[in-house]
């Protein structure tokens, strides 16, 4: 696994993420959540007991940079296995670890929003979206961009931020062709790419996420993530009126010719790949 001492820490800040959102520069609020009831009652067994027979859908491997691959379970079964994961007693060239990611747990056990204070740390008036982020140590999601703007927010274990600036990836030549709706992605690991020759010191941070923190993401800012134990983690996307409108009329056109096999046909992060697929 990349080292973070690899990379410049991502110091802490203090204030609201409202207050910085301006700047448009990644910042960590540490335990700014840690009084959610969330954070201290979101278990495995307790999410798992909501609705144990639930159909999800897993992601297989870190998809973002290698193939798309899918498998089933339910709800229960999954967070079951995540019991006392930890990072020993594994490879850490194991690349078949299981991830349900960008779950709508709020849409599934709306009872659960009352666990949350995520509200007030949006803008007044911003349209959001929020999903889970649930898996074992280790599970990984690639190098990737947003479109849109990102407070992440550590529920349960821990978890690792990588850090690149925009146009980090664009000027090593390592963005990919895969589709992703809602992101751009790296043919390349953040490792990878730090070690290109365009690279310097100056685009690099890391960051470690223990259960309360909050980080802001600006969108456009590369990232590639890692949990560093078993850990839930909840996405809160959002953006003004105006912004996500637009983005999503474009959003819906690519996904539309997308579809139907016009763009990045079986190259995707939403289906499994089909032989032959080209991800760069």
């Amino acid at each position: 696994m990349t080292e973070a001492s690899d990379f410049r820490p991502l110091p802490a800040v203090t204030g609201t993420p409202m207050a910085h959102l301006r700047s448009e520069i990644p910042a960590v609020f540490r335990q700014m959540a840690s009084n959610w009831p969330a954070v201290s009652t979101w278990s495995f067994r307790h999410i798992a007991s909501l609705a144990p027979s639930l159909p999800v859908q897993l992601v297989q491997g870190n998809r973002e940079k290698n193939h798309t691959a899918f498998t089933e379970s339910t709800l229960g079964e999954y967070l079951d296995s995540l019991t006392g994961d930890s990072l020993s007693g594994e490879s850490p060239d194991r690349d078949d670890r299981t991830y349900l990611k960008e779950f709508d747990l709020l849409k599934r056990f709306p009872g659960l929003r009352g666990d949350l204070r995520h509200e007030q740390m949006f803008p007044r008036g911003s349209l959001t979206s929020c999903s889970a982020w649930i898996g074992p140590a280790r599970s990984r999601t690639g190098l990737h961009h947003d479109l849109l703007d990102n407070l992440a927010v550590q529920i349960r274990g821990r978890k690792r931020f990588y850090l690149a600036r925009p146009g980090t990836v664009e000027r090593a030549g390592a963005l990919s062709a895969k589709y992703d709706a809602w992101a751009r992605l790296s043919h390349v690991g953040i490792a990878e790419l730090a070690a290109a020759d365009s690279a310097t010191s100056d685009d690099f941070f890391a960051v470690d996420l223990e259960p309360g923190d909050v980080l802001y993401v600006p969108a456009r800012w590369w990232h590639e993530v890692v949990n560093l134990s078993a850990g839930i983690l909840l996405s809160g996307f959002f953006g003004s009126t105006m912004r996500v409108t637009s983005l999503w009329a474009r959003v819906r056109l690519r996904d539309t010719l997308h579809r139907a096999g016009l763009l990045s046909p079986g190259n995707c992060t939403c289906h499994a790949d089909r032989p032959g697929a080209q991800h760069r």
